[in-house]
């Protein structure tokens, strides 16, 4: 007998004893059992366990007592399946749909819904709390069929948002009772999956990537039509990332890697960033978040494959995965620095795909929107060293002396708060440190510099911790690991042309070809390439309209490319330009190895209302679309706005004065 029948009875026993007299008719009609049903009523303080009728709850994977629900779609069947993690219990709502992908419960109105890839809408369950296993559930309310391949959904407030991979788009709906109204259509400029709030900012992922996109102020910005990131930057060590969640009360972003596609058995795992606000805010559009920032967990024993989506309790530092590879529920706890973990929490469940969290510690917990965000230019000189900083208006900030009486190549790592440029009389790297505190005309002395292995420093790109210097009359690429005291150089590559501009597309590495008008690709750049030698670029195209070229900016938000053009060597004061190349990734990968961009495929700026005579740099703001100008034939400083429309012979809108401006960099978070 269980120990709740043996209490009741005492108790009646006791009750008749002390109340009942001869004359006296009781009737005792035992209560219903609920200590085994799969719902938490009565007192329970877990589902079929404690309070004053069932046996105690186990301390299992969260706190005594307490609500812990993961609800989970599945790609086999359809249907929706809860756990109860402090229960130990597990309940499974039988829907008319035969595979869904995103989810999510409002226990405030008891309410679970999910995207249905049958159906290819949006359906609402209600009453779930008090729902049995195997219990066959109507929809209290639907959406219109609008979808082609729903994946993930995120929610903020009335606020439900569809990532669906099939066209690429996120639906968003208003919800109204149980019912939805599809609000917008909008289209994303790259493969989509897992998305999450982080207060009113929408996080998506950038599927066949291991990239991370934020459209800052989401709702306010969504209209029908193409709607391109705030940034993107690369989370170093995921191959491939698919499912996303964020809490704002431990400040943790959690992202799985799927690994290799074609592996669905062993090679998945997941990152968990803490202090994930500092971190992202700091970093500029196209910035790669070092792994070392990251803990990482993947191996054979954590049964990951392909993770295809992840949950998040906040009490307990929990991660929860759905695995749809190995067709299993995992939780995994005591992560500390990560690493080939097994996990705590297993259960099948075949074709898992999405997964959501409730309890009521954590439900509601998306935090706070990005506010702290800067855009400063930074640019050098050739005639004295000095680093001059400009506001997004082109205003000027400050001027800095620095220990190079001749500079080309500049970059700003907001993380470190340290300013790297590539001297030209030393013929070295240099890095100055808490660079935001330098006042106007301070002189500063380099923290450190690395070795004077340069012959002629043009241009350095940087991708998280590896510095990649354009040396132009020897030809070559140096390439250095740097950290907070050293430089380090690992490899010195031979282009076999004329080297100038260099910039970062992901891990690929974009390079002009000095006195042509040509573009070399490297894909893959840092992990291709090993050996010090000659290297050969995947390959290189002619943008035709370019006479010759020498500065180059990639924007991955935006997905732009622009080349400046300097004319003719001789004439270095009028005959300059710059030009621009929209959806530059598509275009690229449609042209063959030696093929050509076609002029109807740019748009270009040049013409005697210019000032450009030789632009030797360019930067490009992507929230004002404003191309900035570094001019060394006429010294100056130019900004062109509208950059996007911007066409002919126009005048710039931002025109300082700089004597021989060399390299530009544009920091915005």
């Amino acid at each position: 007998m269980k120990r709740s029948v043996y209490l009741f009875a005492m108790l009646i026993t006791l009750l008749f004893v002390a109340s009942c007299s001869d004359d006296d008719t009781i009737e005792v009609v035992p209560p219903a059992e609920t200590c085994d049903d799969g719902v938490m009523n009565g007192d329970e303080t877990g589902v079929d366990c404690g309070g004053s009728m069932c046996e105690p709850c186990e301390d299992d994977m969260t706190v005594l007592g307490r609500r812990t629900e993961l609800f989970v779609t599945n790609n086999d069947n359809g249907n929706i399946t809860k756990y109860s993690i402090t229960g130990d219990s597990l309940v499974t709502l039988v829907t008319t749909s035969t595979a869904a992908e995103g989810i999510y419960y409002d226990a405030s109105s008891d309410v679970v819904v999910q995207a249905s890839r049958s159906a290819l809408l949006l359906e609402a369950f209600s009453d779930v709390s008090t729902l049995t296993d195997g219990t066959t559930v109507t929809a209290a309310g639907t959406g219109t069929a609008d979808l082609e391949s729903p994946r993930e959904l995120a929610v903020n407030g009335s606020s439900y948002v569809v990532a669906d991979n099939g066209s690429n788009q996120f639906f968003v709906y208003e919800k109204s009772g149980n019912d939805f109204s599809l609000t917008n259509t909008v289209e994303v400029p790259f493969p989509v999956w897992g998305i999450a709030f982080k207060g009113d900012d929408l996080y998506a992922v950038v599927d066949t990537t291991g990239d991370l996109a934020v459209f800052y102020n989401f709702l306010s910005n969504t209209t029908d039509g193409v709607l391109n990131p705030s940034k993107r930057i690369t989370i170093e060590g995921i191959v491939r990332t698919h499912g996303i969640v964020y809490d704002g009360s431990d400040d943790v972003m959690v992202l799985t890697d799927i690994g290799d596609a074609a592996n669905a058995i062993d090679d998945g795992g997941f990152h968990v960033i803490s202090d994930f606000s500092s971190k992202f805010d700091a970093l500029s559009d196209g910035e790669l978040l070092p792994v070392g920032m990251q803990v990482r967990v993947a191996g054979p024993s954590t049964l990951m494959g392909n993770p295809i989506d992840v949950a998040y309790d906040s009490e307990t530092d929990a991660v929860y995965i759905s695995e749809i590879g190995n067709g299993k529920v995992l939780g995994f706890t005591e992560i500390g620095s990560g690493g080939n973990l097994a996990p705590s929490f297993n259960k099948d469940l075949a074709s898992a795909s999405s997964i959501y969290f409730s309890s009521d510690e954590t439900d509601g917990n998306t935090g706070e929107s990005t506010t702290a965000r800067t855009t400063n230019l930074y640019a050098t000189s050739t005639a004295n060293g000095n680093v001059t900083v400009y506001d997004a208006n082109g205003v000027t900030l400050k001027t800095v002396v620095t220990g190079s009486d001749s500079t080309e190549g500049i970059y700003y790592n907001a993380m470190n708060d340290a300013l790297i440029q590539a001297s030209r009389s030393g013929m070295a790297l240099e890095y100055y440190g808490s660079f935001a505190a330098v006042t106007d005309l301070a002189n500063v002395v380099a923290n450190f510099t690395g070795g004077a292995d340069l012959e002629s420093p043009r241009e350095i790109a940087v991708f998280g911790n590896k510095v990649v210097v354009s040396s132009n009359t020897e030809n070559k690429f140096y390439v250095y690991e740097y950290n907070g005291s050293s430089f380090s150089l690992l490899n010195t590559y031979d282009a076999g042309f004329n080297t100038w501009g260099i910039t970062f597309m992901g891990n690929t590495l974009l390079a002009v070809v000095d006195s042509t008008s040509d573009l070399a690709v490297y894909e893959n750049f840092l992990t291709a390439n090993s050996a010090d030698g000659a290297i050969t670029p995947t390959k290189r195209i002619t943008i035709d309209g370019i006479v010759r070229t020498h500065g180059i900016d990639y924007s991955e938000a935006d997905d732009v490319l622009v080349m400046t053009d300097i004319g003719e060597a001789s004439d270095a004061n009028t005959d300059g330009g710059f030009q621009v190349t929209q959806d530059f990734s598509a275009k690229l990968a449609s042209i063959e190895d030696g093929g050509t961009l076609a002029l109807s495929d740019q748009t270009r700026v040049a013409g005697s209302m210019t000032e450009m005579g030789n632009p030797i740099d360019v930067a490009y703001d992507h929230y004002t679309k404003t191309v900035f100008i570094a001019e060394i034939g006429n010294g100056k400083v130019l900004g062109f706005s509208d950059a996007l429309n911007a066409n002919g012979n126009i005048a710039p809108a931002v025109s300082n004065d700089l004597e021989s401006a060399a390299s530009l960099y544009l920091y915005n978070n």
